[in-house]
This record gives C-alpha cells, sequence and structure tokens, in this order.
C-alpha cells in the first residue's frame, strides 16, 4: 500500500523516540497498529459489502462471457476466410 523505506521508517522513529519519549513509543506504535488493523478492515468489509451490493461478479461473469463471445465470432470469421 505504502511504499516506506528503511531510511523513512528509521527517521520516523527517530522523531517518536524525540515527541513522544522511549517509555511510551512502543504503547503509541501498538495502538496505531491496531488503529490501522481495524481500519483496513473497515474498508475491505465497506468493499465486500459495496460489490455485493451492485452484483459485481455478475458484472465479472457478463464481461468475460461477451469478451469470450467475441473471440468465438472472431475465430469463426477466420475459419470461414480460410
Amino acid at each position: 500500500m505504502f511504499q516506506i523505506g528503511f531510511l523513512e521508517i528509521l527517521i520516523i522513529l527517530i522523531l517518536g523516540l524525540v515527541i513522544i519519549g522511549p517509555k511510551r513509543l512502543p504503547v503509541v506504535v501498538k495502538n496505531l497498529l491496531k488503529l490501522y488493523r481495524r481500519m483496513q478492515n473497515k474498508f475491505s468489509n465497506f468493499r465486500k459489502e459495496f460489490e455485493e451490493e451492485i452484483g459485481s461478479e455478475e458484472i465479472n461473469k457478463d464481461v468475460f462471457n461477451e469478451l469470450r463471445m467475441e473471440e468465438l465470432k472472431k475465430e469463426d470469421k477466420s475459419k470461414n476466410n480460410d
């Protein structure tokens, strides 16, 4: 999702140590990770519900079937031309 390198992580940790302090930093990091996971789950659930609501599985099947039909028509035309 995010492309954060080692240097960026190191800078964030150093800033965290300076701003928050070494005693509270592990607790804050733990809480931030919990919040991130909860948000990720909420977005995942929202996406799943949204896809179910609009019927994305049926739309995907319809698109696949139409593309397959176009391929078959092209094959038939090429066979008839030979």
